[in-house]
């Protein structure tokens, strides 16, 4: 016999604020038989965001305002014995649509599983790459909740967590929530400085091994990854190609966590004659505009965060206090590095998830927009070389 669960969706006034939401209750839908071998559950998440920055004259240079939309995502997983799904649809601004997530799963024993639809590429720090809202430069590079159409095989045990992808080809860019190298007939929100650039990967090989294992202070974890793909150019009809490698770590001491990671990567495209092969374009779904990163370069991030318990203080479970940095060594010796410095505060008082970042950027196209957008390349526009800074509320209801 199978029960179910169903308690209707209150929908947000458009207006929010930490003191007026932390009252609402959560609602959920849930299938589930009396065994519990089959299940499935229907929910997701609805935010809104507000900030200031200090570049520009539009409205986000002049306090914090009113609150934008963010997202709203549709989240659908369950079981049925040994298979599970686990599917995430994305709703964003300007009447953008995205994937996160879309695999069915089967658990072959209870170390071994296999998945196949649109599923994460295991690489590094997984699949979050930050502790905030505002993403580092390792997502921006493409190292940060990155799909594919493609099959992972996942091994995890005590000790070890193994997992190895195929991903024949890259997800379709009007569906990407993470940006990805890109071709620019395909992109939306392009310039035409960026119309020789039509690479695009095929055939990608995705390895993550950690090691992990147990100290008195907390769960440990060390890992190495590795990607390699076919770089296909749709002028030149001629495959380059594309490898990544990487060290990562994940500690726990009691209520700290400290997470590191170091990411070279590499394309050698092969493009027409007089393209600078020094940039790579990417991009995602047009909800910002597409980008150029340098074409090889090494990435490191360093992300500390304590989390505090709450206790008698009603909805608000804990408090995270997190710092998360990276930084971008281009190839290119005359090209300026890319730094990235985001402080915050997470609540956490389900089911509100409320974030509250700082963020200052030198060289980083998420800070400084198109006055800063070469940042990731040669960093030669308005703002380069200069550090500038924004201010980020997201506050997100799940249900």
């Amino acid at each position: 016999m199978t029960k179910l669960i169903f308690k209707s969706l209150i929908v947000l006034a458009p207006v929010l604020w930490l003191p007026a939401i932390t009252s609402a209750q959560a609602k959920v839908l849930e299938l589930k038989s009396e065994d519990g071998s089959k299940e499935l559950n229907v929910g997701g998440v609805i935010r809104f965001n507000q900030r200031y920055q200090s570049w520009g004259d539009d409205k986000y240079n002049s306090g914090l305002g009113d609150p934008d939309f963010d997202i709203f995502r549709l989240d659908v997983d369950g079981k049925y014995d040994d298979f599970y799904l686990n599917s995430s649809y994305i709703f964003q601004d300007d009447d953008k649509t995205s994937i996160e997530k879309a695999y069915v799963g089967y658990n072959v024993d209870e170390q071994n599983s296999i998945e196949a639809g649109l599923v994460y590429k295991p690489f590094a720090i997984y699949p979050y790459p930050q502790n905030g809202w505002t993403y580092h430069l390792p997502f921006f590079l493409g190292y940060g909740n990155n799909i594919a159409p493609g099959v992972n095989l996942n091994h995890e045990s005590k000790d070890w967590d193994i997992k190895l992808g195929y991903y024949p080809e890259m997800l379709a860019e009007d569906l990407r929530y993470s940006p990805e190298s890109g071709a620019y007939s395909e992109l939306d929100n392009t310039f035409p400085s960026m119309s020789k650039y039509e690479n695009e990967k095929k055939n990608q090989v995705n390895a993550r091994v950690a090691r992990k294992f147990e100290t008195t202070s907390g769960k440990q974890e060390i890992g190495l990854s590795g990607a390699y793909s076919q770089l296909e150019n749709g002028l030149t009809n001629d495959d380059g190609d594309y490898y990544a490698v990487g060290l990562h770590t994940n500690n726990n001491f009691d209520k700290f966590n400290v997470q590191s990671s170091l990411i070279h990567y590499d394309y050698d495209a092969k493009n027409p004659s007089g393209v600078d092969d020094s940039m790579t374009l990417m991009g995602a779904n047009g909800l910002t505009p597409a980008y150029f990163i340098a074409s090889e370069g090494t990435v490191g991030s360093l992300n500390l965060a304590y989390t505090i318990p709450m206790k008698d203080m009603g909805a608000l479970k804990a408090v995270k206090v997190y710092n998360d940095y990276s930084y971008l060594k281009k190839h290119h010796d005359d090209w300026s590095d890319s730094q990235m410095n985001t402080t915050g505060l997470m609540f956490i008082a389900p089911p509100f998830l409320v974030w509250l970042d700082h963020t200052y950027g030198k060289n980083s196209n998420i800070i400084g927009g198109a006055t800063n957008s070469t940042g990731f390349t040669s960093t030669t526009s308005e703002n380069s070389d200069k550090w500038l800074s924004r201010v980020n509320l997201n506050v997100g209801f799940s249900f």
